[in-house]
Order: C-alpha cells, then sequence, then structure tokens
C-alpha cells in the first residue's frame, strides 16, 4: 500500500502545546490529524490486518539551505505523529509495525510525503548473523 500525503510534514516541534506534564495537540495538528484521515480513508486496510508490518516513509522537502549545506531540520521527530494519524486512519494498531525506515529526499518543486506500507518479511536468522558476520 503507497499513500501519498501532498504536503509538508510538521514536526513534533509544531504539534503539541503543553500543560504541566500533558503533551494536547495544537488546532493546526488537529487539522493535519483530518487532513491526513480524509486521504488515507480511501485505502483498504484489511488486508494488512493483524500482520507484522514495514512502512517505509519518503519525505520530498528542500533540505538544504541557500548556501547549499544541509539544513538544520530533523526527520526523526516527525515519524510518531505521521504513524499515529494514518494508522489510525486505517483502524491498525501501530503495534504490528516491525520496520520503519525514513528517508529524506531533496526536493524543490514538491513537499510530500509518501509511505508505504508492507507485509514485514523477517529474515532467517542464518542471513541475519552472516549480515552481522559481514558488518565486522
Amino acid at each position: 500500500m503507497i499513500i501519498t500525503l501532498p504536503f509538508k510534514t510538521p514536526t513534533v516541534n509544531h504539534l503539541y502545546w503543553h500543560r504541566g506534564n500533558i503533551k494536547i495537540l495544537t488546532s493546526e495538528a488537529k487539522k493535519i490529524r483530518q487532513q491526513i484521515t480524509d486521504i488515507v480513508i480511501e485505502y483498504q486496510s484489511d488486508i494488512l490486518e493483524q500482520k507484522k508490518l514495514e512502512v517505509d516513509i519518503l519525505i520530498y522537502e528542500n533540505w538544504l539551505t541557500k548556501e547549499q549545506l544541509v539544513a538544520r531540520k530533523d526527520i526523526a521527530n516527525r515519524e510518531k505523529f505521521l504513524i499515529d494519524s494514518v494508522f489510525k486512519a486505517l483502524s491498525i494498531d501501530d503495534k504490528f509495525i516491525f520496520k520503519t525506515t525514513m528517508t529524506k529526499v531533496q526536493s524543490i518543486d514538491k513537499e510530500q510525503a509518501v509511505i508505504t506500507i508492507n507485509e514485514y518479511k523477517e529474515k532467517k536468522e542464518e542471513e541475519s548473523e552472516l549480515e552481522v558476520e559481514m558488518s565486522k
């Protein structure tokens, strides 16, 4: 399943306000979550129910400064809100995610997130041990 969100995805820094130890979604965050739901609700999720899942997220954005240096933009703090929003709309518990990858894609023309959800294929124990040995 491939889901495209045709807008810039927010960082955690812009999604919550705090009251003591309690985090509360801002009205902007609630609006973005609804936009995500409106897009994702059209996808069928029953083929993924009760299966181990793998999620790959591509974030298309301009990741460079005017000087062509890497901008101070953190990709990791976008993951939680995106996964929570998408999986809530799909009515799938995110506990079934066994692997997640996030990739920055340099793009000046468009800002979007492309989320691919597939059934997770576990590697055989021998393959995992071989990879560890080869990395030494």
